[in-house]
């Protein structure tokens, strides 16, 4: 659960810091009332307005490994409300921790779509995405091939 207080100056204080998800899939409840969810899009943070009795999907930085690229994890943040508190409730799906990952046979073509990120073993990926700090997508750099 995540829960971002009203704040005087919204402006200066985020609920939370830019980020992706490390996982696979990400399944968001979010306040009705109140948009505090922001996806980076073309270098503009765009408001998710909230949806009435509806879940918000994020695809995590395992799949974008796993789809060589071709389904993005999204960089998101939350922000404050001048006025109103804002709940959200998240649900995670994560790989299996001894599951080593890298782009699927079937998502790499050697002259269309070359292998973008080399294989790690999850829990070796969560352990350096852990030692980081949230400070947006940087993650998957960790294991993209330097000749992308």
């Amino acid at each position: 659960m995540n829960y971002c207080p009203p704040c005087s100056r919204p402006d200066l204080v985020l609920g939370i810091s830019p980020h992706s998800d490390g996982g696979s899939l990400t399944l968001l409840l979010q306040d009705d009332e109140i948009t505090g969810l922001q996806i980076r899009h073309k270098e503009e943070w765009i408001p998710v307005k909230p949806i009435p009795n509806s879940l918000v999907m994020n695809i995590g930085d395992a799949v974008e490994i796993l789809s060589n690229g071709m389904y993005r994890s999204i960089e998101h943040r939350a922000i404050t409300n001048e006025k109103k508190e804002r709940i959200s409730v998240s649900a995670f799906a994560f790989v299996d921790d001894e599951l080593e990952i890298g782009p699927l046979d079937s998502m790499v073509e050697d002259l269309n779509r070359p292998r973008m990120y080399q294989k790690i073993k999850y829990v070796d990926y969560i352990g350096q995405v852990s030692a980081r700090k949230m400070g947006g997508k940087a993650q998957t750099d960790l294991v993209k091939l330097q000749s992308q």
